[in-house]
């Protein structure tokens, strides 16, 4: 009975012993798979990653800037018929678009908004009629930037002026026309014999 116990005792301790080694094993195991995530090849991985992620960005954004750069932005619009609200500052909207390349001009209301930094070229052609007269201002961000007065204003005929103005932008700047201190008859006119227009080209 006695060597039976023994037997037994040997054998649990045995069991005992390979159940801590396997733990141990394990933890061990466990332990090296801790550090081997701070192992400083890993480090440096994840570093060059977050470098690389904003380098993908930089050189995202960069090519972004060279297409708005190199983009061709041109517009041409006209007023389907003469313009008959003279009133002092009143924006003129050219309802007609025969082209927007960029889709800067918006004919709601008669604004050009930059798509993209630039040297732009505006022209605005007005024209007048029997006794009619108005000047027309272009606006870039609020300021007057060029005047034109068609002057029909004491003689039955037609007059037409045409402005040609040159102006560096930031994307996002609004260009628009509107009636100047002087005007006055019935309307500014757009016919089949005069077309009053606005149009912008980007050069550079």
């Amino acid at each position: 009975m006695f060597a039976f116990l023994t037997c037994f005792a040997v054998i649990i301790s045995l069991v005992w012993t390979d159940q801590c080694s396997l733990e141990n094993t394990l933890c061990s195991l466990c332990g090296k798979r801790q550090v081997s995530d701070e192992h400083p090849d890993l480090t440096a991985l994840r570093k060059a990653i977050k470098i690389n992620r904003k380098d993908i960005d930089v050189q995202k954004k960069e090519i972004q800037d060279l297409k708005e750069r190199h983009s061709h932005v041109a517009f041409f619009a006209y007023m389907s018929t003469s313009w008959k609200q003279l009133s002092k500052h009143k924006r003129l909207v050219y309802d007609v678009v025969d082209l927007n390349n960029g889709d800067g001009y918006n004919k709601a209301n008669g604004e050009f908004t930059a798509p993209s930094n630039g040297l732009y070229v505006f022209h605005v052609s007005t024209g007048a009629y029997d006794n009619s007269h108005a000047s027309v201002e272009l606006v870039l961000q609020g300021r007057i930037r060029n005047i034109a007065w068609a002057d029909s204003m004491s003689h039955n005929d037609r007059t037409f002026v045409t402005t040609v103005t040159p102006l560096q932008l930031n994307k996002g700047d609004v260009v628009y026309t509107r009636i100047g201190n002087g005007y006055g008859g019935k309307f500014i006119e757009s016919t089949s014999y005069i077309r009053t227009s606005f149009s912008g080209v980007k050069i550079n």
